[in-house]
């Protein structure tokens, strides 16, 4: 049996290269529902997204994250960021992050997780409050080149899953 989630998942690869190409509305729109409907502890949903398409405005936050210059590039970006206040909003927005970028690769848009700290000047150029952290800025847009769907470097299965118990190795 076929499984789109899974295959999803088993496909889906870093982009940090786009065509100068516009994400539809309806396909950005299901991405940022996708980080919305996402799991959150208590539901508590302490994110805040924001969406930035504007040609200026990425140009502007791939010269403020240091290992995301090319969000200069993508179709669109979405600033994600989690109420400080919270203690679980790091692993809420994480999720919504990853839920986005799966809808996204289903799509057939890339995308690529950017920021990992030092993002207090991507909150003040988008305008969030003080109550809010900035997790990541994650660039969208349709993938420049063919890349190869589902080849993946990964450790065998049985070195990093255990069965019942640690150093018994899971298999399928």
């Amino acid at each position: 049996m076929s499984n789109p989630v899974f295959e999803t998942v088993r496909t889906v690869l870093a982009v940090r290269e786009y065509q100068d190409k516009p994400i539809p509305n309806d396909v950005l729109g299901r991405i940022v529902e996708a980080g919305h409907l996402s799991a959150s502890a208590s539901n508590v949903q302490p994110w805040h997204f924001v969406v930035v398409t504007d040609r200026t405005g990425l140009r502007e936050l791939g010269g403020l994250v240091a290992h995301g210059p090319y969000i200069a590039g993508a179709g669109a970006a979405i600033v994600v960021a989690y109420e400080k206040a919270n203690h679980l909003g790091i692993s809420d927005v994480s999720r919504a992050i990853q839920s986005m970028i799966l809808v996204a690769w289903g799509d057939g848009v890339g995308s690529n997780w950017t920021g990992f700290g030092e993002l207090e000047g991507v909150r003040k150029k988008v305008g969030l409050p003080d109550k809010y952290e900035v997790l990541a800025v994650v660039p969208f847009g349709y993938p420049k080149r063919a890349i190869g769907k589902g080849k993946k470097k990964r450790k065998p299965l049985a070195e990093v899953a255990s069965a019942e118990q640690y150093g018994t190795p899971f298999k399928l």
